[in-house]
């Protein structure tokens, strides 16, 4: 049987019954497992089934996330984190909203800048379902499992954030995939500012860096930054490229967006990173936006150990760029849902 089960002892697959960080644990017949921790919803762990050089089939570690809980409490890296309200950076912590002049200091106390939105410092908690009977004694290797999480933002709980919105996010895992997708509902009496994205750090299994990987995005242009990492103004934030790749990533340093993104014909874009030498890898889809991409040079924990590929929905520092002023608007009642998801290449 399959079943989501909120655990508060270990979110390493490998059974490590040292660790309490309260978290929901989905198992597939496959063998595929995912951890998700309550608080900030972040995926501390994704394993499915990948076939080794040896034409063996193991049950190997996909993402990058937390380590330990001295990691889930520091919020080492943004790892796996869920960004909302806003996306990246917010520059100088302020920013106007029909109007009103907002000061944002950082989300935590220790974090250089106000980065990466609060979501995921936000307590979540599993939505109940009706279970199918079926589903209890019918085991389909075929058929996902699904886990959907609710979190709230109250107008008074941050500063510089005087919105009411519902949270959701739902999880899909499945033999070789992994899908997301985030919700934010508007609550609240006025319009506010929203902007949606995921931070995850992906693993391609025989690699202890990605020294020996290899970067594929279908951009039609490139994001162009200035002091702050932050994107240019108007048009002049964006260079036009003809994809980028299959990009080898020696030596190659990397935090940067990509725009215009080309779709599969299922609507999906995916970035690719992938084993030259075998073809195996990972790719990220989204339904739309922007996606950034990170080296993780500089990370004090396993720098370049895992390559951060960032689906957005919008450009970072959002709220105070004219040209993104409608696709951050949410008006009263409204919702808004991206889409996204990582898959295993064969």
């Amino acid at each position: 049987m399959t079943t989501a089960t909120v655990c508060s002892n270990a979110f390493s697959a490998a059974g490590d019954s040292t660790t309490t960080v309260p978290a929901v644990r989905l198992s597939h017949p496959s063998g595929a497992e995912l951890v998700v921790a309550l608080r900030g919803a972040a995926v501390l762990a994704w394993r499915a089934p990948w076939r080794g050089p040896d034409g063996v089939e193991r049950v190997e570690d996909l993402v990058d996330g937390y380590a330990d809980e001295a990691e889930v409490a520091a919020h080492d890296a943004a790892r796996s984190a869920l960004m909302a309200p806003f996306v990246n950076r917010l520059a100088g912590g302020e920013y106007v909203f029909d109007g009103v002049r907002h000061l944002v200091p950082p989300v935590l106390p220790w974090e250089p800048l106000a980065m990466h939105g609060f979501a995921r410092t936000l307590d979540w908690t599993v939505v109940d379902r009706d279970e199918d009977p079926a589903r209890l004694t019918d085991v389909d290797p075929a058929r996902p499992e699904s886990v959907t999480l609710r979190a709230s933002v109250a107008p008074d709980a941050h500063v510089g954030y005087p919105f009411a919105l519902a949270l959701e996010v739902e999880y899909v895992l499945d033999a070789g995939s992994l899908g997301v997708t985030l919700r934010a509902r508007n609550v609240g009496a006025t319009a506010a500012p929203v902007a949606l994205g995921w931070h995850p750090y992906l693993r391609v299994p025989g690699h202890d860096t990605i020294d020996r990987l290899e970067l594929t995005v279908p951009a039609g242009h490139a994001v162009l930054t200035g002091a702050g990492l932050l994107p240019l103004a108007g048009a002049e934030a964006f260079g036009a490229i003809d994809g980028v790749g299959p990009l080898p990533l020696a030596g190659v340093r990397l935090d940067h967006a990509f725009g215009d993104l080309g779709a599969d014909a299922d609507g999906r874009a995916r970035t690719l990173v992938r084993d030259p030498a075998t073809g195996q890898g990972l790719a990220v889809w989204q339904d739309r936006g922007l996606v950034h991409v990170y080296t993780g040079d500089g990370l004090v924990r396993r720098e370049r150990a895992a390559l951060a590929v960032e689906p957005v929905e919008t450009l970072t520092d959002a709220f105070n760029r004219p040209d993104c002023a409608a696709d951050v608007r949410l008006e009263p009642g409204a919702v808004r849902e991206f889409a996204f998801g990582a898959e295993i290449l064969a």
